[in-house]
């Protein structure tokens, strides 16, 4: 394990193997977000995603009329341009690189990930990172499982310790996100006129995704 990544690559690797691209259902709780909350693209519009691989989200983004765009260190994000094109999505450049290491050309009209901070030690720098890729005026979406609550964390400690050990818990705060990415925020409040908007759901905030979605200057 590196001293910036709390999973070894090769436990990516392997979990990607035999996974095949793919789109997130109808009906998953993320995907009914980013429909809810990003707009579709104008004209010709860029999304990248950090850490694509399968690129369950992406391709959500892509079917919202982006070009979409990605990096990731497995050598199975080799598999994405061609799925996704299959698909009938737009896409654009994918690259399998260090995301840390890599030299972007270009900014992009909305950055995303989904489940990749909280597997750093320096979470913080991870997501001024994500905000660096952003052009002005566009949109940052990051999203990350909340194992923060009482519940979530007594289950994973009690049943699955060896994966929580892979999370970085105090990466898990938009709030958190929303301070580091400040200098940047275009307004500065929460709900559908504000530069934020957080997931309110009908139910415990310890069992919910952890998602905001930024509009930078």
């Amino acid at each position: 394990m590196s001293q910036q990544t709390l999973v070894e690559q090769a436990y990516w690797d392997a979990s990607y193997a035999a996974m095949k691209p793919t789109m997130a259902p109808a009906g998953d709780a993320v995907r009914e977000w980013l429909e809810q909350h990003v707009p579709k693209a104008q004209g010709e519009q860029h999304a990248l995603e950090i850490g694509c691989y399968p690129g369950r989200y992406l391709s959500v983004i892509g079917k919202l009329g982006y070009v979409v765009h990605g990096i990731d260190l497995t050598p199975a994000v080799e598999r994405m341009k061609p799925a996704l094109d299959t698909m009938g999505l737009r896409t654009g450049e994918f690259s399998h690189a260090d995301f840390l290491k890599h030299d972007a050309k270009r900014r992009y009209d909305l950055v995303c990930s989904f489940g990749f901070i909280e597997h750093f030690h320096d979470w913080q720098g991870m997501v001024k990172r994500h905000g660096e890729l952003v052009a002005p005026g566009g949109l940052l979406v990051l999203e990350t499982p909340n194992f923060r609550g009482w519940l979530q964390r007594f289950l994973h400690r009690a049943l699955d310790a060896t994966n929580l050990r892979r999370h970085h818990l105090g990466a898990m705060q938009p709030e958190a996100w929303a301070r580091i990415l400040r200098a940047r925020l275009r307004g500065a409040h929460a709900g559908p006129h504000g530069a934020v908007r957080f997931l309110e759901r009908f139910a415990p905030a310890e069992l919910l995704p952890a998602p905001l979605a930024a509009r930078l200057e």
